[in-house]
């Protein structure tokens, strides 16, 4: 008789991270409605009973991979702030940073700002990852407001650039460009575009002038 492979830790963890990127493709296509269990066993190639022993419902496997997301997004902006002394620069920066993660990563974007996640509150380590993700623009909006580079509210100040980000990313996210411009364009343009729109000093860069010319 054939015994059972006893998984290790290692191994644990190993299938449920594997179990959490089928989810974030299962989720970021069909939303929290569209996406079953039992589909998911499937794509794993595993037994219908097997995902319950790793997550209870599909929403703690959406919480969990959403958490997976933000603390990813959260580890580059951290990378992205401890390089930067200067806070105008860095908020320039963090903006790269975030764009280009939503351009690697579109289906964890998706999940992550665009799939209702009800009862977030239950889940205090994603809550945790989300406002490490945040923390690093935040305090560089606060570091330029001290400075007097930027003026104003500094959480309404946060609010309009990540605002600013979000729609663009969502605009090119879902096939909405259609004036001739790439994201790769755009998304200088809406970062330079943002910074003069907050700071206190006007810009030597003509708000006109188109980014192959800058």
């Amino acid at each position: 008789m054939r015994m059972p492979k006893i998984l290790t830790p290692h191994d644990v963890l190993e299938f449920r991270q594997r179990l959490c990127d089928l989810a974030l493709k299962a989720f970021a296509e069909q939303g929290v409605e569209g996406m079953s269990l039992r589909g998911l066993a499937a794509a794993a190639g595993c037994s219908r009973t097997t995902p319950y022993r790793y997550f209870k419902n599909k929403a703690e496997i959406l919480a969990a991979v959403r958490q997976s997301e933000f603390q990813r997004m959260a580890d580059a902006a951290e990378r992205v702030a401890g390089n930067e002394p200067d806070p105008d620069q860095r908020l320039v920066e963090l903006a790269r940073s975030y764009l280009a993660f939503a351009m690697e990563r579109p289906d964890a974007y998706r999940v992550m700002y665009s799939v209702s996640q009800l009862d977030e509150k239950r889940y205090p380590e994603l809550l945790r990852q989300i406002n490490r993700a945040q923390q690093p623009m935040m305090d560089a909006v606060n570091e330029a407001v001290e400075k007097g580079s930027i003026a104003g509210d500094p959480v309404n100040v946060m609010h309009v650039l990540w605002a600013g980000l979000h729609g663009l990313i969502t605009l090119h996210l879902s096939d909405k460009l259609h004036l001739g411009r790439g994201i790769e364009e755009l998304s200088e343009v809406m970062i330079r575009s943002l910074g003069r729109a907050v700071a206190t000093q006007p810009s030597p860069q003509p708000s006109a002038r188109r980014l192959q010319e800058a």
